[in-house]
């Protein structure tokens, strides 16, 4: 036990100002890794940077600056670099072998990030789930639904799924269906959907209001009202604008039926019929 310390002994009064040294090196380095990644972010957080790209190349910047920092290190401790860089290699093999799914959801997060299907605060379906994008990760995708649910999406699943993104255009369409009676006045069920549209304030004006009719159901006719709204407003629109149409039916005599069945009875006398 005595010689064990001796050694330890030896060996910080041969190499104690290499250690400490060292030792200074890594911690310096750590530090200017973590000021770099902040000051990078401050200078291009006011840009029209993602942010998610963003995050990316500031991990990114730190991983090389403390690898670098690691290896300067070493060759102060006067270690082997280029072992270290084969047992760096080796345990980064590992570690890429364990960790393959989570390298594919790296890399396609890497190609959402650069291909911008959808930005943050975008409304969007993907592979039939919907909800607004609340944050986009190296790794995973963050929805936040109407019901205020978080779902979490691995990228892979996402770049690999169909991606309908809502709040990708400045303006949709809103197709809506109204049924009327059979007997009701044509014209005036016309008026009434067009008066609505031009008086609704979140509906263009700008753009062609389409109404036509759309088929002969079994109960009633129905009509197809096509408006354009600006993005923000769908979903206002899409729920005042039945309300308005109730109320302009009802005040103009026009019916909204309900599913009516007539029934026949044959009165007549089978045997009357046989003679």
């Amino acid at each position: 036990m005595v010689d064990f310390f001796e050694q330890i002994g030896d060996y910080i009064s041969t190499y104690g100002y290499k250690l400490l040294l060292g030792i200074c090196i890594v911690v310096a380095g750590f530090c200017f890794a973590w000021l770099i990644g902040f000051l990078i972010k401050k200078i291009f957080l006011k840009t029209k940077i993602d942010g998610a790209m963003l995050t990316f190349i500031v991990s990114i910047i730190r991983i090389v600056i403390v690898v670098l920092v690691v290896l300067v290190a070493a060759s102060v401790l006067e270690l082997s670099t280029e072992g270290l860089v084969v047992s760096l290699s080796t345990i980064a093999l590992a570690v890429g072998l364990a960790l393959k799914d989570s390298f594919s959801n790296l890399a396609n997060g890497i190609l959402i990030i650069v291909n911008k299907p959808f930005r943050r605060g975008d409304y969007v379906s993907i592979n039939g789930v919907e909800g607004k994008v609340h944050n986009i990760k190296l790794l995973t995708v963050e929805l936040i639904t109407f019901g205020n649910v978080k779902i979490v999406l691995p990228n892979s699943a996402v770049l690999n799924s169909n991606v309908i993104n809502y709040s990708a255009l400045a303006i949709r369409r809103l197709d809506m269906e109204f049924s009327v009676a059979y007997g009701s006045d044509m014209d005036k069920v016309e008026s009434c959907l067009r008066k609505v549209a031009e008086n609704h304030p979140q509906i263009l004006k700008s753009m062609k209001i389409n109404i036509y009719m759309k088929s002969h159901d079994s109960s009633a006719i129905t009509y197809s009202l096509k408006v354009w709204t600006n993005n923000g407003d769908y979903f206002s629109v899409s729920h005042s604008l039945p309300r308005m149409v109730y109320d302009s039916f009802k005040e103009n005599g026009i019916t909204i039926p309900f599913n009516q069945l007539d029934v026949h009875f044959d009165t007549t006398n089978p045997k009357e019929n046989d003679e």
